[in-house]
This record gives structure tokens, sequence and C-alpha cells, in this order.
């Protein structure tokens, strides 16, 4: 039996396009039936004569903060401007969210999602105070998906299509960082005086608030967080909580070793290991 084989190896690289919608509590689903039915029920109030102050209710502003609706920096990412606004956000979502999620679990990818949302509203009016616009969108809290997912995957190439034609391959971390350049020089345009109809500065608020996610999980300060804030779902599996262990020979320092890798590979991920554990998970996957 190899390696990948085994229960708790399967678990694990379980097809998580298989698993968005399958009778299990899946996050990524969840928001994205919740964002189209917003968008659904946003269309309908904005064709009745009392469509704008209904969503003033819910869209982010200053003045809004200031008359006390704190609810704003994460209901505005629920609302969206048109057709294109949340295709493309819900897009982006289900295609990088969903490997997210498998890595961490619900809880902590909703973490991520909403620390996204809530520290890029907060970016979005630190670096625009007293601006007259108002922020809608779930692009900070998707940014901070893909920005988690860059951090947390293998860094091996990419390889996507450009307006569906030109295939490019591109590893996580050099997507994160042409990304991060784009939104950098509109946020210049942005403080400059200009009036773009993207909120960059959201964006590379939703970037930071990723990047931090992935580094307060890696220190295992996400989980006691969580434990404190969230209710329990359940959590995941490291190799010592299964009854059976990886045979290699009867080596017990060996199968300790491989024990302590694949504990490393459940917590910080496949990209964390060293060359010569990489090594020894090979050597090892061989023997089986």
């Amino acid at each position: 039996m190899g390696l990948y084989d085994r229960d708790y190896m399967r678990e694990r690289s379980k097809s998580p396009l298989n698993a968005l919608f399958d009778g299990n509590f899946s996050a990524v689903g969840v928001l994205i039936v919740a964002n189209v039915v917003c968008f659904i029920v946003g269309a309908f109030v904005a064709s009745t004569s009392w469509g704008p102050s209904i969503f003033s209710f819910f869209e982010l502003s200053l003045n809004g903060l200031l008359h006390g609706r704190i609810w704003t920096l994460v209901t505005y990412s629920f609302l969206h401007y048109d057709f294109l606004h949340i295709f493309l956000n819900m897009l982006g979502l289900f295609f990088i969210g969903k490997y997210l999620e498998h890595f961490l679990g619900p809880r902590k990818f909703l973490a991520v999602y909403f620390c996204g949302a809530v520290l890029g509203g907060l970016i979005w009016l630190a670096t625009g105070f007293g601006r007259p616009e108002v922020l809608i969108g779930a692009s900070a809290a998707v940014m901070a998906v893909f920005a988690a997912f860059c951090a947390v995957y293998p860094p091996v190439p990419l390889t996507f299509m450009i307006f569906f034609v030109l295939p490019v391959s591109v590893k996580p971390m050099t997507m994160l960082k042409i990304a991060a350049a784009m939104e950098l020089a509109g946020f210049a345009v942005e403080i400059l005086g200009g009036h773009p109809v993207v909120a960059y500065s959201a964006h590379l608020g939703g970037m930071a608030a990723g990047l931090a996610m992935i580094h307060m999980d890696r220190r295992k300060m996400l989980d006691s967080i969580l434990s404190c804030s969230l209710p329990k779902t359940a959590r995941r599996r490291s190799a010592s909580d299964y009854k059976f262990k990886v045979n290699i020979g009867g080596d017990t320092d060996s199968k300790k070793e491989l024990d302590r890798i694949l504990d490393k590979i459940n917590s910080e991920g496949f990209a964390s290991l060293t060359d010569a554990e990489r090594d020894f998970l090979k050597k090892a996957k061989n023997k089986l």
C-alpha cells in the first residue's frame, strides 16, 4: 500500500471540487450562496424608491460608522455593483477558496475571509478620510483568500489562462507579488487625487490580512483565538490521532520522523518542508 493510499492521506487528498456541495459544511459554498442571494435581493431593493436608504444601512462609509453602523465593516462585502462585479469575485472565491478551505478547515477559512473584509474596509477608510464614496463588494475578502492561498500552496508553477486563451505558468508567490505591484500602482493613483472605480487600498488591506492570518496560524496563535471566539467544528486531525501508523520496516526512529513530517505538513503545509524532509518522505513512499 502506498503512502497516499492510506486513510489519513486519502482524507487530505480528497478533491475539494467534489466536497464543495457534498452535504458537509462548506464555507466557500455558504459564502457564494449568501453573496448571490444578497445580490438578487439587492437588485430588487434598488428598483424601489426606498432602495438608497436601505443600502445606506449596509454599505461601508465613514458617515455610517460615525452613526454607529459598525456592522457595515462586514455587510458591505455582501453587496455588489453589478453582475460582472459579483461574477468575478465569486469566480475567484470558488477556484481559490475551495483549496484554501481544504487546507485550513472552515473555521480558519472564514476567519481569513472576514478579517480580509474588515481590514480592507478599515484601510480604505484610513487612506481616504472624509471621502464621499461608499465601499461595497467582496474583493478585499477574496484578496485575503488569494494571499493566504499563495502563502500556503507548494512552490510549484500554476498554469492559468489569460483571457481563457493564453496559458501562463507562474509560482503562487510570484502571482501574489505581481498582483500586489498592480494594486500598489493603482493605490498610488488613488492617493494622488485620482478617483478610480477599484478600491485598491481595500485590496491591499485584504492581502495583508490574508498573510497575517497564515503567519498567526503557523505560530498556533489562530487556534487559540478561534477556540475562544467561534463555535468548534470538526478539527483537522494530525498523524498522532490515528491508530495505525506507517510501517516502514520496524525502524522506530524512522516511523517517528515520518509522523513528525506528516504533522508538519498538516499544520504548516507541504511548502514548509526542508529538502532533507522532502527526500525522507520520498524514500518512505518508495519503501511502501
